[in-house]
């Protein structure tokens, strides 16, 4: 599934360069040029994974809003700041407000990219560390305290990065996870030029856990089946 980004801002060149940015990389971006109840609701609802927040929003105290967007159970994603305001005080009450990040404008594409993605690597490194060690599926139980494999009663042996990469997938047997996913979440990059690595890794996972027991979905990427 592609990241989700919110971009609020009264600033109708930012607004378009950062939508951009993000959706050259494939993300799905919502823009918003006013943060009215209509605006955080509809956020709410679609529970973005990053949220870039102009504090100089007109018509609304920027500060307040990260506080109760950080506040919020409806929103698991992370806040990230930016203003002209470059000075101590301000990136202070925004880090004391919950904030994520404090980006000082103007922003340079590349730079927002890269603490943008890091942001979304942690949160995804959160998500997964919150999951129990132990998971089972179909008969297929793991262990990653001790990194067993047991399918049907029988110990199976991976390589570390296979191992992870099923892993990754028992956390959420529902879910398609694309190969820049699994590629981001098990070598810690951002991406790679040769898509061939991930289904390499799958094709040797099938080999010892069986042909059957992951799904290839075709044109996106791998999910248990």
């Amino acid at each position: 599934m592609a990241s989700r980004i919110s971009i609020f801002s009264s600033n109708k060149e930012l607004l378009d360069n950062t939508t951009k940015t993000f959706r050259n990389e494939g993300a799905e971006v919502f823009v918003y040029s006013t943060a009215g109840e209509t605006q955080i609701n509809e956020l709410y609802k679609y529970n973005p994974d990053i949220v870039l927040l102009d504090l100089d929003i007109i018509n609304t105290d920027g500060i307040e809003l990260c506080y109760r967007l950080t506040s919020e159970a409806a929103l698991t994603g992370f806040v990230v700041l930016f203003s002209e305001a470059s000075d101590d005080y301000i990136q202070i009450e925004a880090f004391k407000a919950g904030a994520h990040d404090y980006i000082v404008r103007p922003i340079n594409p590349r730079i927002l990219q890269r603490r943008v993605h890091a942001l979304l690597k942690r949160k995804l490194q959160t998500a997964i560390s919150s999951i129990p060690q132990i998971l089972s599926y179909k008969g297929l139980k793991i262990d990653r305290s001790r990194y067993i494999i047991n399918k049907e009663n029988e110990e199976v042996t991976l390589p570390r990065k296979e191992f992870e990469m099923l892993y990754l997938l028992l956390t959420n047997p529902q879910k398609v996870f694309t190969r820049k996913e699994i590629y981001k979440s098990i070598w810690q990059k951002e991406a790679s030029s040769n898509d061939r690595i991930i289904d390499v890794h799958i094709r040797k996972i099938r080999e010892k856990i069986g042909e059957q027991t992951i799904k290839t979905v075709k044109g996106v990427g791998y999910q248990l089946a």
